[in-house]
């Protein structure tokens, strides 16, 4: 069981489901991974699904290793394109060799479009806070930039210290869903942003 549960209300946010996107993918910010770090790719035939499940649960994603596990394989190891997993799952690794962070850069369906989508950015809790994050998702991103001139990705009001990073990155609120203008007035006043002045009915 994990106490930094990122699906539910908290004293500070309401919980709500959020998507961002970004309309292109020029210009994207560059960050330069500290030397101490590297970046290694997910390997077939490994530990590296139960490691996956692992960072994203110490991170808040999933109650219980086993549900990530389980989510894990009926989303990727079951999907039609798994075969890429190995090109498009990045782990961050510390100078033991530990991997402490990942991020995936995926295709998924939005408004009837193909697009790239930014998935499963984890840091553990004990890395959190050291500048690992935005060198990790700007090598997703350039990666997804191979393959798509757009992406998005999914995420909660919980995560609103990730959403102050992806907007950092020129991610836009997706006004399509339920409880969007909520969402983002609530995101607005915890981030101190207002992330509503520039949104167009997307």
């Amino acid at each position: 069981m994990v106490d930094n549960y990122l699906h539910e209300s908290t004293d500070e946010i309401e919980y709500l489901k959020i998507k961002m996107f970004r309309p292109n993918m020029d210009s994207l910010p560059s960050y330069s991974l500290p030397a101490e770090y590297e970046i290694r790719m997910y390997q077939s035939n490994s530990n590296d699904d139960q490691t996956w499940a692992e960072i994203a649960t110490a991170a808040g994603e999933f109650r219980s290793v086993d549900q990530g596990l389980e989510l894990f394989r009926k989303d990727f190891l079951n999907n039609k394109d798994s075969h890429l997993l190995p090109a498009r799952l990045f782990f961050r690794v510390n100078s033991d060799g530990r991997r402490i962070g990942q991020a995936m850069a995926w295709s998924a369906c939005l408004d009837g479009e193909q697009q790239g989508s930014l998935y499963w950015v984890s840091i553990i809790p004990e890395y959190q806070g050291k500048k690992l994050a935005k060198p990790l998702v700007y090598t997703v991103l350039k990666k997804i930039s191979e393959y798509s001139d757009k992406c998005f990705l999914d995420s909660q009001t919980t995560s609103w210290r990730a959403i102050n990073m992806y907007d950092d990155f020129g991610f836009k609120p997706y006004m399509k869903q339920e409880n969007s203008e909520k969402a983002w007035a609530l995101l607005s006043h915890k981030c101190k942003k207002n992330f509503l002045s520039s949104t167009v009915k997307n």
